[in-house]
């Protein structure tokens, strides 16, 4: 059987059933009597005893059957629910992954012994670390270092040995009474050694499942799942830790395909079998059961003989655009191919109609702009680096600044002493110090582009059925995977670094649970990145790919009034300059500190004088530099920024330094609303708020500074509205109006 049974098609679910014949012949195969001992009923059964009156099967509405072919569908069923706890190594229904058979799953075992281990390893590192203290003290209490050691080990091994059985039965414990179940119309998750609970999450409100594998995890083949049901700030996500490679896509696939079947109106049975519109398409385990003959099971829980003539054989395969490659693909695709050690086979999940990589330059370019993203961490580990260095070069130190101190003339005024403090601190070896400190930094700035470009290794992203999918990490590998219509809005990300080389990032909102994302918790607020550096000139051949739904962004046309450029620069020059009111302090503070010399209130001696004047001296030029930098920024902002709408869709662009353009429609708009303050009324312009549900909790997207007409006549267009005044809106904007059809869709929400 191999994996052909994930590839049955969609269009099964979408296909009216057609008339039903006078007869039907079943498909008898080689396969089906070795694997299903339910004996097939005769040809014309299926259709001379078929009744009008419905049957039901676990609430399914089934057509009546005649008396074989029912006593056919009994016998499969009872095969298939009793021989799903525990299958003979030779049964072929072992090629069907445990997540897909009906009853309750539990999670691999390495949920025992490899959490163990993490637990045990983390405790022993704290116990020896604060172990240190104690062999120090016996040490210095007169007793030999090798006694002292040997004394310390021989309780350290002991003190494991006891946390180690305690860690590991309380992880078997744990994976004793841990769960998961597909139910017709529910996933849940039982989990709880005392206290039991089982958490249940319908399938309609599935938005994506993701896989994180870390290093290890990546060798033995398993890894994480979880299964985001975007619920919002109070929802969190439900996470399976430790399940089979080949479990966990499987278990995606047949998510997503149950709640595809709802979500038309169909129903499941026990064993996943969905029931769509008078069309039966039999789960891979009633297939598995039935022998490979999907024909027969399909018969036998009520198709029509004539529409069920969609075997496994006639599915459709995979068709979709290369990928650009890169020089870590090939490292990529040999660790995908080796599985781990439990991996087991590749499950296929689905056609991709459109799939794209990462070339070299890209892949380079990403692991640059990556790294900028860390600089405030790298510049925290320069510090903290410095301050280690200064315990240990003390003495140095202090040499340092009495040679620099010796220079200074008593006689002198205070501010003579100063400068001359201050010209000898910059001598020889600060500049030696300044060096290292570079040197430090470029190094640092190596290992987070490289540790950055391993991130991206194997970066793909592809457009499947109805869901878009983005994995990357060479070490540690990352998936997410989303349906379409949970997208909100679809971001494009220019960043200085990447607009200097005419790149972009591109990502799209979508509703966050309150689980986070990210290893550190932090939260993921740029939502899923579909794309971390691409040419802009490709963004839209990219989103035609995989969101042809939101290809047809609208016309820009509403910028901001005139007077929004003298405002831009007030406020982001003034008010919301941190480096202005840092320098406001700091010329206060230099004030104080003249009145407090002047008048002999304060006694300060030349070396902090010196301190005091570089620091001044480094406000005045960080003042200088960010203003001018925040200026540039503002008449930027007000020449790119820019929103447009029509009848289905928004877009607003906020300029700048950096730029970003985010792209929404109409009925993902939750609200929206226009805001002023005293001093926008007297300058006659507002705040456009668009506010989606991206994120945990929603995000606003918003543009300041639109004349007021404009202002009002967006305001009216998000308003509810009758099909006439959202073509009148959308002409008023001075775009052409779309059929009446269109702009009663975008009339909606």
């Amino acid at each position: 059987m191999g994996d052909s049974y994930n590839n049955v098609p969609d269009q099964v679910l979408d296909e009216p059933r057609a008339a039903s014949p006078a007869s039907c012949e079943p498909v008898d195969t080689a396969a089906g009597a070795q694997a299903c001992e339910v004996p097939h009923p005769d040809a014309g059964s299926a259709s001379a005893g078929r009744t009008a009156a419905p049957a039901t099967e676990a609430g399914v509405p089934l057509q009546s059957l005649g008396a074989e072919w029912q006593a056919y569908r009994d016998a499969l069923a009872a095969y298939a629910r009793a021989g799903a706890a525990a299958l003979a190594p030779n049964d072929p229904r072992n090629a069907v992954p445990a997540s897909l058979r009906p009853g309750r799953h539990a999670v691999h075992h390495s949920y025992i012994w490899l959490g163990g281990l993490s637990a045990v390893g983390a405790i022993m590192l704290v116990m020896i670390l604060s172990s240190a203290g104690s062999i120090m003290s016996m040490v210095e209490g007169g007793m030999p270092v090798f006694i002292a050691l040997a004394a310390s080990a021989g309780i350290g091994l002991l003190t494991a040995l006891v946390v180690g059985a305690v860690v590991f039965a309380a992880q078997w414990l744990a994976w004793k009474n841990l769960s998961y179940e597909l139910a017709p119309t529910e996933f849940s998750l039982f989990s709880g050694i005392v206290n039991k609970k089982r958490r249940h999450v319908p399938y309609q409100r599935i938005q994506s499942v993701n896989q994180q594998a870390g290093v290890m995890q990546r060798v033995l083949g398993i890894c994480d799942v979880k299964i985001d049901t975007a619920g919002g700030a109070a929802n969190e996500a439900v996470t399976l830790r430790y399940v089979r490679t080949s479990e966990a896509e499987a278990l995606r696939s047949e998510l997503f395909r149950r709640k595809k079947v709802l979500l038309a109106g169909g129903a499941l049975d026990e064993f996943g079998t969905a029931y769509v519109g008078g069309t039966v398409v039999p789960s891979a385990w009633m297939i598995a059961c039935a022998g490979g003959d999907a024909r027969s099971a399909q018969i036998a829980f009520g198709a029509d003989p004539a529409a069920a003539d969609m075997s496994l054989e006639q599915a459709c395969s995979c068709v979709g655009t290369p990928a650009e490659g890169n020089l870590l693909d090939g490292a990529d695709e040999l660790l995908n191919d080796m599985r781990g050690v439990f991996g087991g086979q590749e499950v296929a999940t689905g056609a991709v109609s459109y799939e794209a990589g990462l070339s070299n330059k890209e892949l380079f370019f990403a692991g640059l702009s990556g790294a900028a993203g860390h600089f405030g961490v790298i510049i925290a580990g320069i510090i903290g680096l410095a301050g280690t260095l200064a315990q240990f070069f003390e003495s140095n130190i202090e040499a340092w600044v009495e040679g620099a101190m010796a220079g200074v003339s008593a006689d002198a005024s205070l501010p003579a002493q100063g400068a001359a403090a201050l010209g000898g601190l910059f001598g020889s070896f600060a500049w030696q110090v300044a060096l290292w400190a570079v040197v430090s930094v470029l190094a640092l700035w190596a290992f987070s582009v490289i540790g950055t470009i391993v991130q991206y290794g194997g970066f793909k992203v592809r457009r499947r059925e109805g869901r878009i999918e983005v994995e990357h990490g060479l070490l540690q590998r990352t998936f997410h995977g989303i349906d379409v219509d949970r997208v909100q809005t679809v971001v494009v990300k220019e960043s200085f670094v990447r607009r200097m080389f005419g790149y972009c990032e591109l990502s799209v909102g979508k509703i966050d649970s309150a689980v986070q994302d990210s290893q550190d918790g932090a939260p993921q607020a740029r939502g899923m990145v579909i794309h971390p550096f691409v040419k802009t000139s490709r963004v839209p051949d990219l989103v035609g790919g995989l969101l042809p739904e939101f290809a047809d962004m609208p016309e820009q046309t509403v910028r901001p009034a005139p007077v929004a450029l003298r405002r831009a620069i007030v406020r982001k020059g003034v008010i919301r300059s941190t480096v202005f009111w840092l320098m406001v302090g700091a010329i206060l503070g230099r004030i104080g500190l003249e009145a407090g010399l002047r008048s002999g209130a304060l006694a300060i001696d030349a070396g902090m004088l010196a301190l005091c004047e570089t620091a001044f001296a480094a406000a005045v030029a960080l003042f200088i530099i960010a203003f001018a930098l925040n200026v540039v920024d503002a008449v930027l902002w007000h020449r790119s920024s820019v929103l447009g709408y029509d009848s289905s869709f928004m877009s607003i662009t906020n300029g700048g330094l950096s730029k970003t353009t985010a792209v929404f429609p109409r009925k993902k708009i939750q609200f929206g609303y226009v805001k002023t303050n005293p001093f926008q009324r007297g300058a006659h312009v507002a705040i456009v708020n668009a506010r989606t549900a991206a994120g945990v909790g929603g995000i606003t997207e918003q543009l300041w500074d639109v004349p007021e007409e404009e202002a009002a006549r967006w305001l009216e267009w998000v308003r509810p509205r009758t099909v006439a005044s959202a073509n009148g809106a959308v002409r008023a904007n001075g775009a052409a109006p779309a059929d009446e059809a269109a702009a009663a869709n975008g009339a909606e929400g």
